[in-house]
């Protein structure tokens, strides 16, 4: 299940008007403290993408990062610079404090 927050909703749904015909594509990216982190992008459905809708918005999910998707939260960090992160709710991983990257143990 993901979770999305009000203000990342609006954060979303406002680069997607600027950005038409893009969708929030989540994928698993390298990084972080723990090693691993789930990154939004805004981009084209890909092949073999899998599509996931929640609060009206359809996202895109790599099929690498789908099985990490299960319990996550998108929220929009707040102030000047602000960015849109994804934590991993999971208890499954070892996470980093913060919770934005997590280290797969599989």
């Amino acid at each position: 299940m993901i979770k999305i927050q009000n203000d990342a909703l609006t954060a979303i749904m406002e680069a997607i008007k600027l950005n038409l015909g893009k969708y929030p594509r989540i994928v698993l990216r390298s990084g972080g403290c723990a090693g691993h982190m789930l990154v939004l992008t805004l981009d084209n459905i890909h092949s073999g993408d899998i599509e996931y809708s929640e609060q009206g918005l359809t996202f895109a999910i790599e099929p690498v990062a789908e099985p990490y998707t299960e319990n996550i939260t998108i929220y929009k960090k707040p102030g000047l610079m602000s960015e849109i992160l994804i934590r991993n709710n999971s208890t499954e991983y070892v996470k980093c404090r913060c919770g934005k990257s997590f280290k797969i143990t599989k």
